[in-house]
């Protein structure tokens, strides 16, 4: 799984690791995301995608060494030039909306092998909440603020 933690939500709860040379030649060619099977198509040590081939429009997100986003390729359609990113060292790809619809932006903080429980999710969620104002917390003497 892929989890934003700066926006404390995931981006991919099935990622494809690509890893072999011909999976890594392939990527989405051929293939489509579906829910709960294939959300993400990570290529490690990489700085560059194409399009060619594809069938559909994707979001592409370049991760650092540190696993922070390096930049963004939001709506990128088929059979277009290769996106690159000389910072990155792993490329994401996503199903086309994905960049926004998580609020993803350079500099977030990721991680690619989230196995957050729902539990642990919702305790991030309220800590940024309480940290940012929009909930009430306890007062010095415990009550409600």
């Amino acid at each position: 799984m892929i989890f934003n933690l700066e926006q404390r939500c995931y981006i991919a709860r099935s990622p494809y690791w690509a890893l072999g040379c011909f999976d890594r030649l392939r990527g989405m060619i051929g293939r489509r995301f579906e829910p709960g099977k294939l959300d993400a198509m990570i290529f490690p040590r990489c700085r560059a995608v194409h399009s060619m081939g594809m069938s559909m429009t994707i979001d592409v997100v370049f991760v650092d060494k540190e696993s922070r986003v390096a930049g963004l390729a939001a709506y990128y359609r088929p059979w277009r030039r290769p996106v690159f990113c000389c910072h990155a060292d792993t490329v994401i790809e996503l199903p086309a909306g994905t960049i926004t619809a998580t609020g993803t932006e350079i500099g977030h903080l990721l991680n690619l092998n989230s196995n957050f429980t729902p539990e642990t999710v919702e305790k991030l969620r309220n800590e940024a909440m309480v940290k940012t104002g929009f909930l009430p917390c306890a007062g010095e003497n415990g009550e409600k603020a």
